[in-house]
């Protein structure tokens, strides 16, 4: 994403469109004079424009329009209370929207409760992937997605009644590393779908189920969780191994977003999650066989 501060312009004129988008009872506003920003908007927030209640005030309002004549040149964008940014084509400063707003859903005060892991279900049962930055979770989540597993979220999930979980408003981000795993015939697939961004950083977003279409649940009840990389595991290569609730919570709070910096309001948060569901390190290993491994859990 190519998104840089710059002094604010003088506010324009012309008539605006407003498009809205979900998450839960969370919503969003995107507003623009620009019909082209709201059609290609409509596409990337796919999958979150229904379920938007007008009885509260959006979680984020966003400004975007066209730097020079005709909407030609850089884009700006501007969120409610903040200085605008600015962006080299359309699809990227609608990337930096998308971004905004899960900034504004996983602030700490927005009573969101919500974990740094990917979420895929199977049979409408979910599970929580795990782990900190280059464990292996988009790796895993990819090959349970190949093996026929529903892709929610490969970011954050945001827990709901205790042990229910639900995606983000945010497409799912791979590196070009992600090709070897998915094989050429399914990346060059993703690369050519309606919503598919290229960043600037070499990432590609996209929806999943435009890939292989499905029809995703909102959110799905938490059948396992499964740690990667966790310190202190001693779960062997491509091996399960079971934690006690008390471990479980306590390796869960480092992941825990949005409730700001104190450990007993994460613990206390996410307590309800570590006494209904069974949690697990999982050793990394042979992709086929981790993947079983799951499947096994998910199972009993």
């Amino acid at each position: 994403m190519s998104a840089v501060s710059r002094p604010a312009a003088e506010p324009r004129t012309a008539p605006h469109e407003t498009l809205h988008w979900a998450s839960g009872p969370a919503y969003f506003e995107l507003v623009s004079p620009d019909r082209a920003v709201l059609d290609r908007a409509r596409v990337v927030f796919g999958p979150w424009l229904n379920g938007v209640s007008g009885s509260h005030p959006p979680k984020a309002r966003f400004l975007v329009e066209g730097e020079g004549a005709n909407g030609s040149g850089n884009w700006r964008i501007v969120r409610e209370g903040a200085e605008p940014s600015f962006a080299d084509t359309l699809d990227l400063a609608l990337v930096a929207v998308e971004y905004g707003a899960i900034v504004e859903l996983l602030n700490p005060g927005s009573g969101v409760v919500a974990l740094h892991a990917a979420i895929l279900s199977r049979g409408g049962r979910g599970v929580l992937v795990v782990g900190p930055n280059e464990a292996g979770k988009s790796t895993l989540a990819c090959a349970l997605w190949r093996a026929g597993w529903q892709f929610h979220s490969d970011d954050s999930a945001v827990i709901e009644n205790g042990h229910w979980a639900r995606g983000i408003p945010r497409r799912v981000s791979l590196r070009a590393t992600s090709r070897v795993l998915l094989g050429a015939e399914l990346w060059n697939r993703i690369a050519c779908l309606p919503a598919t961004t290229r960043t600037a950083a070499g990432r590609v977003l996209f929806h999943p189920r435009e890939a292989i279409p499905d029809e995703v649940p909102t959110s799905v009840e938490v059948g396992a969780l499964v740690f990667l990389a966790r310190l202190g595991s001693t779960a062997g290569a491509g091996e399960m191994e079971a934690l006690d609730a008390g471990r479980a919570l306590l390796a869960l709070a480092p992941y825990c977003r949005s409730l700001g910096p104190g450990i007993g309001e994460a613990l206390r948060s996410l307590q309800p999650l570590a006494d209904r569901v069974p949690m697990f390190d999982l050793g990394r290993g042979e992709l086929a066989i981790m993947v079983e491994r799951v499947q096994e859990v998910i199972e009993r």
